[in-house]
């Protein structure tokens, strides 16, 4: 007999399908081990991953609010250029009201949560609901996207050229060559070459 209690967790990525393939496999991974999974993401993503849904998994279909930058189905990165990611972003800190009901409604034990939701742990934490952080970027990215969460998340690190990208971070506390190469940015950064 396993005497272990049945979790509740809820797992909310960010709008992007890199980030939204490996939740729903991590959420797969905890309903599999026998625990409750909520799977919280846009309702057009959600009908886009239909056939990649696991019966264990409960589904929450939340609204994207509409912001006047964003194409009419925009409602993930896939659906929009690099350079109006920031519009999603403001449009997807729109779901804090709907994901602060979601929590309050069904208390999950954790939330599992990406890192764009910068406003969520301090939510989770007044609702007592545990928290953790899922990130599938490498910590060398993360630490070369930033010195800090709020330079990571939004772009306050003071680099606004390519040429500042091709070279090593300055908060980096430690002599090196590591920096991004002009190819490699090609998809992330929009410039002329």
């Amino acid at each position: 007999v396993d005497d272990r209690k049945q979790l509740h967790v809820a797992t909310f990525p960010w709008l992007a399908f890199g980030h939204i393939l490996p939740f729903l496999q991590l959420s797969k991974l905890i309903a599999e081990k026998g625990h409750k999974v909520s799977f919280l993401s846009t309702t057009r993503n959600i009908q886009r991953l239909s056939s990649h849904i696991s019966p264990l998994i409960n589904v929450v279909q939340l609204t994207l609010p509409r912001v006047q930058e964003l194409p009419e189905d925009a409602e993930a990165t896939t659906d929009v250029h690099p350079e109006d990611i920031p519009y999603l972003k403001k449009a997807s800190d729109g779901l804090q009201p709907e994901v602060t009901r979601f929590l309050e409604q069904h208390s999950p034990d954790w939330i599992i949560y990406d890192y764009t939701h910068y406003w969520l742990p301090s939510i989770a934490a007044s609702l007592g609901i545990s928290r953790a952080h899922f990130s599938v970027v490498t910590p060398w990215a993360i630490a070369y996207m930033g010195p800090s969460a709020d330079a990571m998340i939004n772009g306050s690190d003071g680099r606004t050229t390519v040429e500042d990208l091709t070279t090593p971070p300055k908060w980096f506390p430690f002599p090196t060559k590591v920096c991004w190469r002009k190819h490699d940015l090609a998809r992330l950064v929009p410039y002329k070459a």
